[in-house]
């Protein structure tokens, strides 16, 4: 059987600065057709609470690893980047 794997997006970054993404998991809602990138701390709460603070939504997954690698994963820092402040 041969097994295949997808992959559309390759990214420019270095495998030793993506140590950061180990803290978020990526879940896609195929209602809102959305990907959702959720802190591993807060990953019980966002399946409780849809409005969760902190998880990032887009529909477009390569815009939500953008933000983390601009941000190194730092949900403060992410804010900063969307409110236009730029990155501490």
């Amino acid at each position: 059987m041969k097994q295949e794997v997808y992959q559309d997006y390759e990214p420019d970054y270095k495998p030793n600065s993506l140590n950061y993404l180990v803290d978020w998991v990526f879940h896609f809602n195929a209602y809102t057709e959305q990907w959702a990138a959720i802190p591993r701390e807060t990953y019980n709460e966002y399946w409780n609470d849809y409005k969760n603070a902190g998880v990032l939504r887009s529909k477009n997954i390569n815009t939500l690893f953008d933000l983390l690698h601009k941000a190194k994963g730092n949900v403060n820092a992410i804010e900063h980047i969307l409110n236009g402040e730029g990155a501490e």
